[in-house]
């Protein structure tokens, strides 16, 4: 899953990125403001980069899909023993 600040887009395009070759319908995961661009340069697969709302979308998607994090309970974290 994609951290906060990175969105996974799929290429529509062939790319080199950081060195390598990347084909269409691979799924690479970018920086935010990298996947503006690749956007805007029309290389993200089924999204027109004119429709600001589906553009939107995919970048909101990204920061609304962090991970949940489970929390420890008192006692684990503190190492005591329940029971």
């Amino acid at each position: 899953m994609a951290q906060p600040d990175h969105v996974r887009i799929v290429l529509a395009h062939h790319l080199t990125w950081h060195g390598e070759q990347l084909l269409p319908g691979d799924e690479i995961e970018v920086l935010h403001h990298e996947a503006r661009q690749l956007i805007g340069a029309g290389y993200v697969a089924d999204l027109d980069p004119a429709d600001s709302a589906a553009v939107a979308k995919t970048l909101k998607a990204a920061v609304e899909s962090k991970p949940a994090v489970a929390k420890a309970t008192a006692n684990k974290a503190t190492g005591q023993a329940s029971g």
